[in-house]
């Protein structure tokens, strides 16, 4: 989840900027960051995107991370 946090900082602090310097760069995160702190983007888990993407029960059993399923577990 931290890539997940990390790249919406950077998208909302840099999103149409020009910085100038590295300086400049880490004191929008920081502003960036204290605002959200404030104001924190709700996050969701087994929402609706979730459910989209449930297997239903008769899709078989993953096998590791190939992609592949079985009728059975392994």
């Amino acid at each position: 989840m931290a890539e997940s946090i990390q790249r919406i900082l950077k998208q909302r602090t840099l999103d149409g900027q020009h910085p100038q310097s590295p300086a400049e760069i880490g004191g929008w995160f920081e502003q960036t960051a204290q605002a959200w702190n404030r104001q924190p983007t709700p996050f969701l888990w087994n929402g609706k995107r979730r459910q989209r993407r449930r297997k239903r029960s008769g899709d078989g059993h993953a096998v590791g991370g190939s992609g592949a399923h079985t009728q059975q577990p392994l």
